[in-house]
């Protein structure tokens, strides 16, 4: 059924579609055991099917779809088209619109490929083509971009992380939207893990990785408790952020209209058990 909904025009599949979703929705009311009884029905809206999953697998990064989508990778779709086209738009649903240029940071497979087929969209990485280093970002990207999607990185990035948020208020256009994601707590404020930072590399020793450092003084360092998340790239964790402090870093880089966007969206399959760690919108002064 999917592949034959898959073959019709985007407006008339857009609504067989929702319409499936609706009757599943219905079947589930009237037979007991829908939402309330634990198991969520939604539209994909990173691949556009049909799918299922209960309420307690709806987490920040589990897969609940078959294309490997998560809570997390759907709520940035949902974000970025609601920002881009005002309302809430599936992938597959995307109008073409290759004048809307925007980049990401290591953006997941999952969904790039399909952005780039719809708009100006480049994804970029640290550790192969297309490069991109958001530390020292080439100039050919400042004032350039429509949007900018970074979905658990900054966490990575080596300090001091003001730079970063200040580089990508500056590839923005005057009007143009951030959408990001990094893991925070909701209380205190941000932990960076090596403040120092300067000079530094990682040593294998045994089965360790140990982070030498050599700060702007001159003074050595050792750290051998390191946190690494998983993913191609550097992934060592430098910081956890805190809520204020990522709304702080926004506000002090010249950010405006900075929103948490905490509402769930479960027709496609957008529902949020813990209250921290969700999608941040922010724009460039300007419009």
């Amino acid at each position: 059924m999917n592949r034959l909904v898959d073959r019709l025009p985007s407006a008339v599949r857009y609504w067989a579609y929702n319409l499936r979703y609706w009757g599943y929705s219905l079947a589930d009311t009237l037979r007991g055991s829908g939402p309330g009884a634990g198991e969520i029905r939604f539209r994909c809206n990173v691949c556009g099917r049909a799918s299922r999953a209960r309420k307690e697998r709806l987490t920040r990064e589990e897969a609940t779809c078959r294309c490997g989508s998560t809570v997390r990778i759907r709520a940035l779709v949902h974000v970025l088209s609601s920002e881009l086209f005002g309302e809430s738009v599936a992938l597959p649903d995307f109008p073409s619109r290759p004048d809307i240029v925007g980049m990401d940071m290591s953006g997941a497979d999952a969904y790039a490929g399909k952005l780039a087929g719809s708009l100006g969209y480049t994804n970029t990485f640290l550790h192969k083509p297309p490069y991109f280093d958001i530390t020292n970002p080439d100039a050919a990207w400042l004032g350039r971009c429509d949007f900018v999607l970074s979905s658990d990185v900054f966490e990575h990035v080596a300090p001091p992380v003001s730079r970063v948020f200040a580089n990508t208020l500056r590839m923005l256009k005057p009007g143009g939207v951030f959408v990001l994601t990094v893991p925070y707590g909701k209380n205190g404020d941000t932990l960076e893990h090596f403040p120092d930072l300067h000079d530094y590399r990682l040593e294998k020793r045994g089965k360790k990785r140990v982070l030498v450092n050599t700060t702007s003084g001159g003074a050595r360092q050792e750290f051998d408790d390191l946190v690494f998340h998983g993913g191609e790239g550097d992934t060592l964790e430098m910081r956890v952020f805190s809520e204020s402090g990522v709304l702080e870093e926004l506000r002090r880089a010249g950010f405006v209209d900075i929103r948490i966007r905490r509402k769930p969206y479960q027709q496609f399959g957008i529902h949020w058990i813990y209250d921290w760690s969700l999608p941040i919108t922010a724009r460039r002064p300007g419009r």
